[in-house]
């Protein structure tokens, strides 16, 4: 029996329009520039990275006790793989499975001396087997971080021996739940690999080269023999006492992590290295915890932060010693002594209120109804994402992400003036999915981000220009759409700009339609008659549910210089002709010496601009006396290039004087 869920989460209306509009007050505008210095940014605003529509993706299986299979939910329309009780399935040629392998019931899957490329999980439960052998290769036909697992459940077991495990490139993860076993021996893992380990299990790696990453709790138990690159993290649970120097991580003989261990009290398992290399120490803390580290290197510090209190981190970096550091959480003590840390991952649950300003860290991850208020901060990849997931509500304000960051499990992420350009190719899947929000404001992607199953991505951007004219129209360009995953029905329903003077909250309306529009002009905005300084734009996007979402710039309204009188004193300033034009106009000017006066030389300039107000090219910059000229421009820039058609103005200088500025029509 199968079960999918179709339902999105309610869309957090009051919480996105909050979050957007206090942005509007912080009036910070997005420079993608300062971010991927030495990368060149591709043409627009993002580049699209992976195909639409390439299949069905739903939540990953969840299981509980003794539930067997039936609440394992199909990857896709494909057949999955069944291997049945008192069933041996042997594989000993190449073999391609486009589905879920699902192993129950004292089934056995056996894979000998062949490739077996598999497109969905692999699952056992119910003291199911798999066993790869002589050679082995599994190989995970994925294209985004964690897409297929290995499963374990209820007394199952997966083994591998003189084998090689890959992920097509991409981080790939197993669970191993519910006492059973994870055995690898001289087996290559080419792709980086995330275990975690529950529920009274064993994992037993030995003479692997490249571990990755491990989570251990409960009463399980874990041993690594000749291994390198571990990055293990260690749980420090409620009411556990943690007083400990870690041994240097470059080679470790042997150590052990358990309640057998002085200075270690109230955690049930056991986590020995024998002879490995690379250890990287890393902690997991929970409340109720008090954990001191002391002259040490810690590769990562996971804070794992339920509960319903509000908590403020301010100014915690990575890549930072710490001479003592108490870590400012009040649901439990961590503190570091002499110690460096690499890398910090947060991890709000439950109904906490999570602020975090001015930080630098690896992972941030937003889980149940906790809400998380992130400004300012830079994620840079180092363990893997930014994400919410299981309802949570996450906005990430004046950011930069250089790794991906998804929504995921009916969940929202609100991105704003938010620059995302991932170090690692891995990294480069941006994903709502798993029924969630993914919200995206005045934001930057190098690859752009996608819907999946029934979630729902809106982008909205205000992208330029900061500066305009007044007695001007106004190309102002930017984005508006949604990408509804292949089950969701919603589409696009309109788009609206607005105007207002800079603060005020009288709103008038500048453009509107019902087309989407990507990285292009999104309204006209007429400026004649108004008056020079500062204004609000406002950008709202709606689906046709009714949910919305709003986009804010500051733009500045200047005028050319213009002056109470139309020409400098004793020089004219006459109207090009012809205009409008095509190939060549010709401007004219003339200047008059004061009766009695002697001859005198000035410094006349002619200027001529776009509608934003940029400098296209200067036709006269030099001393001349009095007399009557021609200037003719032919609507190449200083570069020699031709401009576009459109208004173009110019104006006379002449010393400190400016003259009216005049305009002109090029028709190219």
């Amino acid at each position: 029996m199968f079960w999918i869920a179709l339902i999105l989460a309610v869309f957090p209306q009051a919480k996105v329009d909050k979050v957007c509009l206090e942005n509007r007050e912080r009036k910070v505008v997005l420079d993608t520039r300062k971010h991927v210095a030495q990368k060149t940014l591709p043409i627009g605003r993002c580049k699209r990275h992976i195909p639409k529509g390439r299949g069905f993706f739903t939540e990953t299986p969840v299981f509980s006790g003794n539930v067997g299979v039936q609440y394992i939910e199909p990857l896709n329309k494909k057949d999955d793989l069944y291997i049945g009780t008192g069933d041996t399935f042997l594989i000993d040629t190449n073999y391609v499975q486009n589905g879920n392998i699902i192993i129950y019931g004292d089934g056995v899957l056996i894979v000998d001396s062949a490739k077996l490329s598999l497109s969905g999980h692999l699952v056992a439960a119910n003291q199911g087997q798999a066993i790869f052998r002589d050679n082995a290769h599994l190989h995970f036909n994925q294209y985004y971080v964690g897409q297929y697992y290995v499963w374990l459940v209820d007394t199952s077991k997966f083994e591998a021996a003189d084998a090689t495990i890959d992920a097509n490139g991409v981080m790939h993860y197993a669970q191993i739940h519910d006492n059973c076993t994870y055995i690898a021996k001289r087996t290559t893992f080419p792709d980086w690999t995330f275990r975690k380990v529950f529920d009274r299990s064993t994992l037993i790696l030995e003479d692997v080269y490249h571990v990755g990453d491990l989570m251990v709790d409960d009463s399980c138990f874990v041993h690594f023999t000749r291994c390198d690159t571990l990055m293990h993290w260690l749980e420090t649970p409620d009411g556990s006492v943690i007083d400990i120097q870690f041994p240097d991580p470059d080679a470790v003989s042997h150590f052990e992590f358990s309640e057998a261990v002085p200075g270690v009290d109230g955690i049930g398992y056991t986590f020995i290295a024998d002879t490995c290399w690379r250890c990287w120490w890393s902690l997991e803390t929970w409340p109720g915890c008090s954990v001191t580290v002391h002259n040490s290197e810690i590769r990562g510090s996971c804070l794992r932060i339920p509960g319903s209190d509000t908590f403020d981190i301010y100014g915690i970096t990575n890549y930072h010693f710490h001479p003592d550091l108490l870590v400012p959480l009040s649901d439990r003590h961590l503190e570091y002594i002499n110690t460096y840390v690499f890398w910090w991952n947060w991890y709000p649950m439950e109904n906490t209120v999570f602020n975090i300003d001015s930080c630098v860290f690896g992972e941030m991850i937003g889980r149940g109804n906790s809400i998380t208020c992130a400004t300012r901060c830079t994620h840079d990849g180092a363990t893997i994402t930014l994400n919410s997931s299981d309802s949570a509500f996450v906005s990430f304000v004046d950011g930069v992400s250089l790794g991906y960051v998804s929504s995921y499990k009916r969940s929202t992420l609100l991105l704003i003036n938010t620059c995302v350009t991932p170090i690692w190719p891995y990294q480069s899947m941006n994903l709502a999915h798993g029924h969630s929000y993914f919200l995206a404001v005045n934001s930057y992607f190098e690859y752009e981000p996608e819907a999946m199953d029934t979630s729902l991505l809106m982008v909205a951007a205000i992208d330029s220009p900061s500066t305009g004219m007044i007695d001007t129209t106004i190309d102002i360009y930017g984005s508006a759409w949604i990408d509804a995953g292949p089950f969701n029905s919603i589409t696009f329903d309109r788009c609206e700009l607005y105007w207002t003077p800079e603060g005020d909250s009288i709103w008038t309306l500048m453009d509107e339609s019902t087309s989407q529009v990507y990285n292009d002009v999104i309204g006209i905005w007429n400026t004649f008659g108004m008056s020079e300084g500062g204004y609000d734009l406002r950008l709202t996007i709606w689906d046709d549910v009714g949910d919305s979402l709003k986009a804010f710039r500051n733009i500045s309204l200047q005028s050319l210089g213009i002056e109470e009188q139309d020409n400098p004193e004793g020089s004219y300033l006459f109207q090009n002709y012809p205009n409008p034009f095509r190939e060549k106009t010709v401007i004219s000017l003339e200047s008059i010496n004061h009766v009695d006066a002697a001859v005198t030389w000035s410094q006349h300039s002619i200027h001529i601009y776009d509608l934003t107000g940029r400098l296209v090219r200067t036709l006269v910059d030099e001393k001349r006396e009095p007399g009557r000229y021609l200037v003719r421009w032919d609507g190449r820039d200083k570069d020699g290039k031709f401009m576009p058609s459109g208004i173009y103005f110019y104006k006379l200088k002449v010393g400190d004087e400016s003259s009216r500025t005049r305009k002109m029509l090029f028709l190219n």
